[in-house]
C-alpha cells in the first residue's frame, strides 16, 4: 500500500522500469511468442500490481471521507488511518504533530497487520482528523 507522495513516485518509477523490461523481453523474443510470454510473465504481474496500487492511492487522495467512519474489521484500521490522512493532505509527520506523538508511531499504526492499537489512540487519531469512529467488534467463532 502506498502511503505518501514519495512512495507514489517511487512506484511510478518502478512501474516504468518493469514495463520497459517487459517490452525489451517481448522485442528480444518476439519470434517465439510463447517464450516471450513466459519470460515476461513476472513483469506482467508486477506491472498490474503496481498499477492497482497507484490507482488505489490516487483514489484515496480524491475520495471524500464521511464524518462517521465505521470499522467492521480490525484489519481496516490501518487502511482507514491512511485514507483519512491522505484525504486531509497530511503527512505522517504532520498527523503525528497534531496528535502529539512521533512520526514512527503513525507509521506503525498505518502498517498492515498492526494490531497494537488502543481505543484511545484510535479515538485521538479520528478526532484530530475531524472524524468520529464506530468500531463493530465481532467475536471469531472457532
Amino acid at each position: 500500500m502506498i502511503k505518501n507522495d514519495r512512495q507514489y513516485q517511487k512506484t511510478k518509477n518502478l512501474l516504468s522500469h518493469f514495463a520497459a523490461e517487459k517490452e525489451e523481453i517481448e522485442k528480444r523474443y518476439g519470434a517465439d511468442a510463447h517464450k516471450a510470454a513466459l519470460l515476461a510473465q513476472g513483469y506482467v504481474d508486477q506491472v498490474e500490481k503496481l498499477k492497482t496500487e497507484l490507482k488505489e492511492y490516487e483514489k484515496m487522495k480524491k475520495t471524500a471521507v464521511p464524518a462517521v467512519v465505521r470499522i467492521r474489521d480490525l484489519s481496516q484500521i490501518s487502511r482507514t488511518i491512511v485514507r483519512l490522512r491522505l484525504a486531509q493532505r497530511l503527512t505522517q509527520k504532520q498527523l503525528a504533530d497534531l496528535i502529539g506523538c512521533k512520526q514512527a508511531d503513525i507509521s506503525r499504526m498505518e502498517r498492515e497487520g498492526y494490531r497494537g492499537y488502543t481505543v484511545g489512540q484510535i479515538e485521538k487519531v479520528m478526532e484530530k482528523l475531524g472524524r468520529r469512529v464506530e468500531i463493530e467488534a465481532v467475536a471469531m467463532q472457532q
